[in-house]
């Protein structure tokens, strides 16, 4: 991922929609990494991975970003980060090629923090 996407320069510009790829990080000790793909377009997301599959919404404006997404389990696994349904919130920062979220999955009561980078592949 090219360093000039955490650069702290806020620029004005919107999120591109398009197709990225994810690469999220529990930050409270869950095992293992997910990575997957999402299809970012005018405010609406759809994405997923080999077990789940991601449907959500998002606001944007000058750099900064918040949304909710909803995480469902396609394919049953055992992988700690993939639960049957995740409801997950999230802000960040973006730029024309990629985005960083911080992120909180409810699971059950649980709750789950995570770090998650976005990577601009294909703007559509």
């Amino acid at each position: 991922m090219s360093a000039t996407i955490f650069s702290g320069r806020a620029e004005a510009i919107m999120i591109k929609n398009g197709l990225y790829s994810l690469n999220a990080t529990s930050r409270d000790g869950a095992e293992g990494e997910v990575g997957g793909i999402l299809m970012l377009r005018d405010g609406q997301l759809y994405g997923g991975d080999a077990y789940v599959y991601y449907t959500g919404s998002y606001e944007c404006s000058s750099g900064n970003w918040q949304g909710r997404i909803t995480s469902q389990e396609h394919t049953p696994t055992t992988r700690p980060m993939a639960a049957k349904v995740q409801h997950i919130g999230f802000l960040g920062t973006y730029n024309d090629t990629g985005a960083r979220v911080d992120a909180m999955a409810l699971v059950g009561e649980q709750s789950i923090r995570y770090d998650a980078t976005l990577r601009l592949l294909v703007a559509v």
